[in-house]
């Protein structure tokens, strides 16, 4: 923008000095004719597009249901981003995307930081930080606009939601199939968080691209660790567990039909892993009608856990058993404020050990069932305002995604876990 006004500042610089020289007004003309395509020129080497959602969330459950309590929340989903494209010439570019969330008190980060080449005949590829193509929706996983929710089915999107971005590298491929388009994309990479290390991840995902409906078969897979210090502590000494090289695979099925005023969509998720990491399976399905500019939608989502067998608490090793049996001797003693040094040690034991079991379990196992009532009003291009009522179950005791602390202090102590919550979001998601 700036070379821009310098430039038109030139002009009647220019403007004299032709006269000077005694120039026609044709030859002033096709100077100006000459900046203007180098500055268009300019502007379609470099691109800058945004992205922004802004809103609230409340629940009615004091304990949070992903990250959602009955305080008034406006940090939970809103988010501001741009992303630059620098095409250097028609077959090599950079893009850099940062993000900031107010959840993280709207720090930046670079969520992608890429260089990508066209091959030619519809091979690309791309090297540095880009995004795993685990989900039907990861490619608008922050923008928000994108997508008829308020908030994205999180039974579904919860399950690698720290590895949305990866370091690594990209192949993609697009052919004609008829009157249709098929596109392949291969990753490989990294991708860490603070309680894992995912090593080796190998992706590939195929989308058919029709006109009014599309559908998506992705898989990965990948060697994990567990790196959070209180998790390897509690899965490799109480359980008696592994925590490293282990292996975990990812399957997601998709489909979606939009062919105008209706519009439908589902996706089908299977995650597994070795270990005390959990297996779980989700499933959500959407049904919209546009109405003008309102479209009113439905969504039921699910999901559950396949095994948590192997977290129950009596996988604990014997010697554990033995301080929970000692510590469960000493309750009483406890309780009534007579225990002596030893029934103490041994009821504190036992409370560590139950809560970190109780710990794992709340973070791994669970069962849940969504109600989603959604309406989006697009008020201008580029910009909708959404509301969002979800109606939340969990079933058999098990923690979903509510905070799986709380969750874990309750079930140690016996305290009462909530059966449900019902969540209401509202938000501005823009694109610019």
């Amino acid at each position: 923008m700036a070379m821009k006004y310098l430039t038109y500042a030139a002009i009647p610089l220019m403007a004299a000095s032709l006269s000077t020289q005694a120039a026609t007004v044709d030859q002033l003309n096709r100077q100006v004719q000459k900046l203007n395509q180098r500055l268009a020129a300019q502007d379609q080497r470099f691109r800058v597009n945004g992205f922004a959602t802004f809103g609230f969330a409340i629940s009615d459950e004091a304990m949070a249901y992903n990250g959602v309590n009955d305080e008034l929340t406006f940090s939970r989903f809103s988010k501001a981003g741009i992303q630059m494209t620098f095409n250097m010439d028609p077959k090599n570019s950079v893009v850099v995307q940062m993000v900031s969330r107010a959840e993280n008190g709207w720090d930046t980060s670079a969520e992608w930081a890429y260089f990508k080449h066209e091959f030619g005949g519809g091979l690309s590829g791309k090297i540095g930080r880009i995004r795993l193509p685990a989900y039907q929706l990861s490619e608008f996983l922050d923008v928000g606009y994108a997508t008829p929710y308020a908030q994205v089915p999180a039974e579904t999107y919860d399950s690698l939601d720290p590895f949305a971005n990866m370091e690594g590298v990209d192949l993609t491929y697009s052919m004609d199939v008829g009157d249709n388009t098929a596109t392949f994309q291969f990753v490989y990479g990294r991708a860490e968080d603070n309680e894992f290390d995912l090593r080796d991840i190998l992706g590939l995902s195929a989308v058919l691209q029709a006109d009014v409906w599309s559908a998506r078969l992705a898989v990965s897979q990948a060697t994990v660790d567990v790196v959070e210090p209180d998790a390897v502590t509690i899965v490799s000494t109480i359980y008696g567990e592994e925590t490293t090289d282990l292996g975990g695979n990812f399957m997601s099925l998709g489909f979606t039909y939009d062919p105008g005023d209706l519009y439908f969509t589902t996706e089908y998720t299977q995650l597994e892993a070795d270990g005390m990491i959990v297996d779980a399976d989700a499933l959500y399905a959407t049904f919209g009608y546009r109405m003008g500019r309102l479209m009113p939608t439905l969504t039921y989502a699910m999901a559950e856990s396949q095994d948590d067998d192997l977290r129950d608490i009596s996988k604990i090793t014997a010697g554990n058993a033995a301080i929970v049996a000692a510590g469960q001797a000493a309750a009483p003693a406890v309780a009534g404020g007579t225990a002596t040094t030893e029934q103490q040690a041994a009821y504190d034991g036992m409370v560590q050990i139950i809560g970190g079991v109780e710990g794992i379990k709340a973070a791994s196992d669970r069962n849940t069932t969504r109600i989603g009532l959604g309406l989006r009003y697009d008020m201008s291009p580029g910009t909708a305002l959404k509301v969002q009522y979800d109606i939340i179950e969990v079933k058999d005791d098990k923690s979903g995604l509510f905070d799986d602390t709380a969750w874990a202090t309750n079930a140690a102590t016996g305290g009462e876990n909530p059966d449900g919550a019902n969540v209401l979001t509202i938000s501005i998601d823009t694109v610019f």
